[in-house]
């Protein structure tokens, strides 16, 4: 197939089936892998549609400028579609970002600017969004707000929730998905359970984050979690939360690229060992499946490198085992 441009490679993600980490009698595992959408993750949605909302709105012109906090795969994505649409983007980052993705951000012509006080857990995002309000009112700019904008969920219900039924029609039984910004789970959750009615959610947050009432505390994990509860967070959606350390995380991103072959991201790893623990207490015979948000290729020199875990006393080993 031939398309026009790279926008039009945006969604439509394979789903594919785990073989060697689920137990042999437990449910069987399915991925949806985000991190073939153009800009590495799926948050190239994100970014696609809430840019569209905004345009047929009449909240960005031609040759405007966006502002917005990311702490990557957004950021990337509003780079991909900025830089396709011809706006400029300046995007509020802090030092906990990957080198990589703040390469690639700069790599697609975005601007960036570094905060560099975080609150006593070592969490950027307060004054991340302060940066954001302080730009938006100086330059009159477009910010998209992830954390609260309903364009976030939007994006799911119309595309990622519709590609799962698809696939699926009603034989899925739960959805496992991380909770960020919680425009992906809320949009899925309200997408999938139009659809199949019985299907059940699995929140999975990284212990830490404050969006489901516990304490806060410090925490490696990228795009899942908060320092804030999002906006577009919805409670009575999800059927099950569930909180994933960093070590269980990294240890299941790290298993995922030797036994099944797929180079994720530390928000993959979280879903897959939630999804995994889950899998362990239902039937054979019902299907469950975690989206996987992003590639992992932009954390070589995170998770993947046993100097940073060892620096940040993130200690693999326990975790290792068989799930």
């Amino acid at each position: 197939m031939i398309y026009d441009n790279v926008l039009q490679l945006i969604g439509n993600t394979p789903i594919v089936k785990l073989n060697y980490l689920p137990q042999p009698l437990g449910a069987q595992v399915f991925i949806k892998l985000e991190g073939l959408n153009p800009g590495g993750s799926m948050k190239d949605r994100t970014a696609l549609y809430i840019i569209s909302q905004a345009e047929e709105a009449g909240l960005l012109q031609p040759g405007g400028t966006i502002v917005e906090s990311s702490s990557g795969n957004l950021a990337i994505g509003l780079a991909l579609v900025a830089r396709q649409k011809g706006y400029k983007l300046i995007c509020v980052v802090d030092p906990k970002i990957s080198p990589v993705n703040l390469s690639i951000i700069q790599a697609y012509g975005a601007e960036t600017v570094m905060v560099e006080q975080a609150d006593e857990y070592g969490n950027f995002l307060r004054a991340r969004i302060d940066k954001v309000q302080a730009l938006v009112q100086q330059l009159g700019a477009f910010w998209p707000n992830q954390y609260n904008n309903p364009s976030n969920p939007e994006a799911h219900i119309q595309t990622t929730s519709r590609e799962i039924y698809e696939a699926f029609g009603k034989e899925l039984h739960w959805a496992v998905i991380p909770a960020g910004t919680c425009g992906l789970i809320t949009g899925c959750s309200l997408g999938l359970k139009e659809h199949i009615p019985q299907i059940k959610i699995m929140a999975v947050d990284a212990v830490g984050s404050v969006t489901f009432g516990m304490p806060p505390g410090v925490r490696y994990q990228i795009g899942i979690g908060s320092a804030i509860v999002p906006g577009n967070m919805r409670r009575h959606l999800y059927d099950e939360v569930t909180h994933v350390s960093d070590a269980e995380a990294f240890a299941t991103t790290r298993r995922l690229v030797k036994e099944e072959g797929l180079l994720v991201g530390g928000s993959a790893g979280a879903a897959v060992f939630a999804a995994l623990k889950l899998a362990e207490r239902l039937p054979a015979t019902e299907k469950v499946l975690a989206i996987l948000p992003d590639r992992g290729d932009r954390y070589y020199n995170t998770i993947f490198s046993d100097e940073w875990l060892e620096k940040n006393a993130i200690e693999l080993d326990k975790h290792t085992v068989k799930i």
